[in-house]
C-alpha cells in the first residue's frame, strides 16, 4: 500500500509539473528536474512492476512528449543492451522493447542522462533523453534571413547525378540536398543555368549567392569561401574505352589525348602538370565522355560516381572506369563569395538538421538504382527494353560453320569448339546471355538461315556490301590477316600485286574473294570448298597460291603435313570478325554490341593465345625443316639472312610470349610495331627500333651445346629487359635476334640506349661464364611504313655485323 501511494504521488508530481511547463523550454534546470522525476518514476516501475511494465513506460514518455516539444526520443539501456527505446515522428510516438534507438532514429548531439537504481541503490540502467536539433542563429543571421527570401544557385547543364537539368527542371543529389536546407530555413531557391567558368565569375561578382558541388583547390580558396566539410564524397577515376589498356594515373596517359571539361579543376591541372598529354576541351561531362566513346580522345577523368552513372544512363557500354591512384577521394563543397561569411555560417548550422535518414533516402534515390542495374547486367548495361527482350526470348539461336577450324567447328563428339566458340562463351559468361546452336549443316546454309530469319545470328561473318542488304552486323571483335601460301620454292611475296597474273585459290562464299576481286578485278580466282583443298592445289601446282586467314592456313599446313607448301607473304586485306544478325530484330544489334564490349581485351588475348599455341604445338614440318637447313649450307650468308628475316617477318608467331625467353614473340611484336606506327602518325611522335643479334651464337651452340645456348638466350633476354624503360617493347624476333621498339625516341637517343646495352652485355656474366657480345642495328621510323622501317633496321644490323660485330650502327639514307 505504501509503495502504491508513493507511485500515485510521483505520477501526480509529473503531471502537475508538465501541465505548467513552457513548450519552448530549453535545456534548463526546470526541464532537468522534471527529467529527474521521470527517472525516479521509471526506477519505481522497475522495482515494483514486471507484467505490464512497457504500458507504464509508454504512458510516462507520452506525458513528456506532450508537454515538451524539445524532447525527440528516449532510451533506457544498461551496459549490455537497450531495454526500451522511443522516438516521436510528426505527432505520433513509438515504443520498442530490446531494440536499439539508432536503428530507427538519428541520435542528436543534445541529450541528458540519469541513472536508474534498484532498491539497494545500485545502478541497473540509464535513462537518456534526446532533444530535437535546433539552430541558434545570431541576431545578424536572423536579420539576413528576414531580408533574404531567395538564394540564387547554379544549375549545371550536365553533371548527373549531382547537378543537372532534365526537361527544364533542375535535379540531382546536390539539388535535393540544398532543398532540404532551404526548407529548414524557409528560403526559396532560384537556379541559374550557364557555363562553369561563368558561374565562378558570377559568384565572385555576387550575382550568385552560392555554388554547390564545387571541388576545393588552393587556387579556388584564394577566390572563394568554402564549407568546412564536403557534403558528399566520391573516388576519382580514369575513363577509357574498354579495349584500351587499364590506366590509373595521369602519367600513363602521356602521349595520348584526354577529354576534359573546360574550366574544371582537372582541366587546369592537366594543362599545367602534364604537358605531354594532349587536352581535348569539352563544355560538359557528357560531351567529354562521348568524345572518348567516339574515339575523339583516348581517355578522361572525373568523379567515379559521375562517370559510372552516365555510362549507365546513356548506355556508353564501350567505356570503363578505373580508380585513379594519383588522388584520394574528392568531395563536393559549397562555395560562397569571399565576403559572405554570414551565409556560410547559416548554411552550416542548417546542415546539422539533415538527418541520417534524409541522407539514406538521397543515396537510395540517386545511387541505389545504378548499383542494382549494374549488378543485374554485370559488366555493362542493358536498357529495360533490352532486358525485357532477353527475358522473353530465353536464348539467342546461332547458326555456325561446322568445318572452319580453328575459328569454329564441331568436334567428333559434336561439341562446338574454336576461337569463335570460346569468344562466344566469354560473351555469355560476362553478359548472362544464353546462346543456343540451331543450324550446323554448312557455312552457306547457316548464313541463309539467318538471312531468312530462321536463326538469330551467325557468330563469325564478314560484313560486305551485299550482305548488309539483308543482315545487320555488330562491331568487330577480332581482326585476322589474310596470308599467301605458295610452294616452298618461292622466297617472299610482298603483296598480291606480285602475283595478280597467277591463279589464286580462295574458299568459296568467303568474303576474302569479294575483297580480292574488288581490288584486283582481273586476278584469276579458283574457288575451293575449304582451306585444305586450296593448299593441296598449291602442292600439286594446280594453282600458284592459296589466300586465306592466317590461323586456318597455319593449322591446316601443320595438321595435314603438307611439306612442299609454306606461307610466303601477307596481304593487305584484313578480315574483321563480326556477328551477323537477322535484320527484323534491330534491338539484337544493340544488345550484342554491349555483350562484345563486356569481353575485356585480356580475355580476347587469352582466347587467341590458347588456339594459336595449339596450332604451334601440333608439330613441326620436319621435311621442310631439313630443306631449310640444306639451303642454309648452300646459299650465301646474305641471301640466307634475307630469306629467314623476310619469311619470318610475315609469319607471325602463334602466341604472344616466346616460351623459352618469356618475352614477346614475333607475333606480338608485329602488332606492337603497327600500333606504335599508327600512334606516331597520329601524334607526330618520334619512333625508333633496334634489332639485336647475338654474335657467333652458332659457335656457342656447337661448342657448349644447345642447352647452354638456351640458357644464354634466357639470360640475354633478362639482361636487356632490365635495362629498358617501362614504355619500351622488347621481344625475341627469331633465333638469336631480338627487337626493341622505342616510342618517343629518335635515332640519336636510341644509339645512346643501344650503346649502353652493348656494354652491359659485353661485361655481363652469362651461363658457365660464356663470353657474349651482340651487334645492334638502329632505324628511326619516319614517314615510311613498318615494312620499310624493318628493312632499314635490318640493313643497319647487317652493317654492324660486317664491322667486326659487337658494335652499334644507325641506318642512314
Amino acid at each position: 500500500m505504501a509503495l502504491n501511494a508513493i507511485k500515485i504521488i510521483f505520477t501526480f508530481i509529473i503531471l502537475l509539473t508538465c501541465s505548467h511547463a513552457n513548450n519552448s523550454l530549453r535545456l534548463s534546470n526546470n526541464l532537468k528536474s522534471n527529467i529527474d522525476i521521470l527517472a525516479n518514476q521509471v526506477e519505481l516501475y522497475f522495482q515494483t512492476n514486471t507484467g505490464k511494465r512497457e504500458v507504464y513506460i509508454s504512458n510516462l514518455f507520452k506525458v513528456y512528449y506532450e508537454n515538451y516539444d524539445k524532447i525527440a526520443a528516449f532510451e533506457i539501456k544498461n551496459d549490455f543492451k537497450t531495454i526500451y527505446s522511443s522516438f516521436r515522428d510528426d505527432e505520433s510516438m513509438s515504443l520498442f522493447k530490446d531494440v536499439e534507438l539508432s536503428l530507427n532514429f538519428d541520435k542528436t548531439d543534445e541529450y541528458y542522462e540519469k541513472e536508474i537504481l534498484n532498491l539497494k541503490g545500485q545502478k541497473i540502467a540509464t535513462l537518456v533523453v534526446y532533444f530535437k536539433k535546433t539552430i541558434n542563429f545570431s541576431k545578424q543571421e536572423l536579420e539576413y534571413l528576414q531580408n533574404k527570401k531567395v538564394l540564387r544557385v547554379q544549375n549545371d547543364a550536365s553533371l548527373p547525378p549531382y547537378n543537372f537539368n532534365e526537361n527544364g527542371i533542375p535535379t540531382g543529389y546536390a539539388i535535393d540536398y540544398l532543398e532540404l536546407i532551404a526548407n529548414e530555413l524557409a528560403l526559396e531557391l532560384e537556379f541559374v543555368q550557364g557555363k562553369w567558368d561563368d558561374f565562378m565569375n558570377m559568384l565572385e561578382d555576387e550575382e550568385l549567392d552560392l555554388m554547390i558541388n564545387v571541388l576545393k583547390s588552393k587556387q579556388r580558396e584564394e577566390r572563394f569561401l568554402f564549407s568546412n566539410k564536403a557534403f558528399v564524397t566520391s573516388p576519382l577515376a580514369m575513363l577509357t574505352r574498354i579495349e584500351h589498356k587499364n590506366v590509373h594515373t595521369f602519367k600513363e596517359m602521356e602521349g595520348e589525348t584526354m577529354a576534359l571539361v573546360e574550366g574544371y579543376h582537372s582541366y587546369d591541372r592537366v594543362k599545367r602538370d602534364y604537358p605531354k598529354i594532349d587536352v581535348y576541351p569539352t563544355p560538359d561531362t557528357i560531351t567529354m565522355m562521348k568524345a572518348v566513346s567516339q574515339g575523339k580522345a583516348d581517355g578522361a577523368y572525373g568523379l567515379k560516381s559521375v562517370l559510372d552513372y552516365n555510362i549507365n544512363k546513356h548506355y556508353l557500354s564501350n567505356l570503363k572506369t578505373m580508380r585513379n591512384t594519383d588522388d584520394d577521394e574528392f568531395g563536393f563543397y559549397f562555395a560562397y563569395n569571399k565576403e559572405n561569411l554570414i551565409l556560410k555560417s547559416i548554411i552550416q548550422k542548417a546542415e546539422k538538421l539533415i538527418s541520417k535518414k534524409d541522407i539514406e533516402e538521397l543515396n537510395n534515390k540517386w545511387f541505389q538504382k545504378f548499383k542494382e542495374t549494374k549488378k543485374r547486367s554485370k559488366n555493362y548495361l542493358f536498357t529495360q527494353s533490352e532486358i525485357f527482350y532477353l527475358n522473353k526470348k530465353g536464348a539467342i539461336t546461332m547458326c555456325i560453320d561446322p568445318d572452319s577450324a580453328p575459328f569454329e567447328f564441331l568436334t567428333r563428339k559434336g561439341e562446338y569448339s574454336g576461337i569463335i566458340a570460346n569468344f562466344m562463351e566469354a560473351m555469355s559468361k560476362n553478359s548472362g546471355i544464353k546462346f543456343e546452336i540451331l543450324g550446323k549443316e554448312s557455312w552457306s546454309s547457316s548464313l541463309d538461315a539467318v538471312k531468312n530469319q530462321l536463326c538469330d545470328i551467325s557468330p563469325f561473318t564478314v560484313q560486305t556490301t551485299e550482305r548488309t542488304e539483308y543482315l545487320n552486323f555488330t562491331k568487330k571483335y577480332f581482326t585476322f590477316s589474310n596470308v599467301i601460301a605458295t610452294k616452298d620454292s618461292e622466297i617472299f611475296i610482298d603483296s598480291l600485286d606480285d602475283i595478280k597474273d597467277k591463279k589464286i585459290a580462295v574458299v568459296k562464299d568467303y568474303a576474302t574473294k569479294d575483297f580480292i576481286k574488288r581490288k584486283y578485278p582481273n586476278i584469276k580466282i579458283v574457288e575451293v570448298d575449304n582451306t585444305l583443298e586450296g593448299l593441296k592445289k598449291v602442292s600439286k601446282s594446280e594453282v600458284f597460291a592459296h589466300v586465306g586467314l592466317f590461323p586456318a592456313v597455319a593449322q591446316t599446313l601443320q595438321k595435314n603435313n603438307i611439306q612442299n607448301v609454306k606461307i610466303t607473304g601477307k596481304t593487305s586485306i584484313d578480315i574483321e570478325a563480326k556477328i551477323a544478325i537477322r535484320n527484323d530484330e534491330p534491338i539484337l544489334q544493340s544488345i550484342l554490341n554491349k555483350a562484345i564490349n563486356s569481353v575485356k581485351e585480356e580475355e580476347k588475348e587469352q582466347v587467341l593465345d590458347k588456339w594459336l599455341t595449339i596450332i604451334k604445338e601440333e608439330g613441326l614440318n620436319t621435311k621442310l625443316f631439313i630443306q631449310i637447313i640444306t639451303a642454309i649450307v648452300i646459299i650465301s650468308a646474305l641471301i640466307i639472312f634475307f630469306v629467314i628475316y623476310n619469311s619470318n617477318k610475315k609469319l607471325r608467331r602463334l602466341s604472344q610470349t616466346d616460351k623459352l625467353t618469356n618475352v614477346y614473340n614475333r607475333f606480338k611484336l608485329d602488332s606492337l610495331i603497327e600500333e606504335e606506327m599508327n600512334r606516331r602518325k597520329r601524334y607526330g611522335q618520334e619512333l625508333s627500333i633496334v634489332l639485336i643479334d647475338i654474335d657467333f651464337f652458332k659457335k656457342i651452340n656447337d661448342i657448349h651445346g644447345h642447352l647452354s645456348g638456351d640458357k644464354i638466350l634466357q639470360e640475354f633476354s633478362k639482361t636487356i629487359k632490365r635495362n629498358l624503360r617501362e614504355t619500351d617493347h622488347f621481344g625475341r624476333w627469331g633465333g638469336e635476334e631480338f627487337l626493341v621498339i622505342l616510342p618517343n625516341t629518335n635515332s640519336e637517343e636510341a644509339y645512346i640506349l643501344a650503346e649502353k646495352l652493348r656494354k652491359t652485355i659485353e661485361t655481363a656474366k652469362f651461363y658457365k661464364d660464356i663470353k657474349v657480345t651482340a651487334s645492334f642495328g638502329i632505324a628511326q621510323c619516319e614517314d615510311i611504313d613498318s615494312n620499310k622501317c624493318l628493312n632499314n633496321v635490318d640493313k643497319a644490323l647487317y652493317e654492324a655485323k660486317n664491322s667486326n660485330r659487337n658494335c652499334v650502327k644507325i641506318y642512314k639514307k
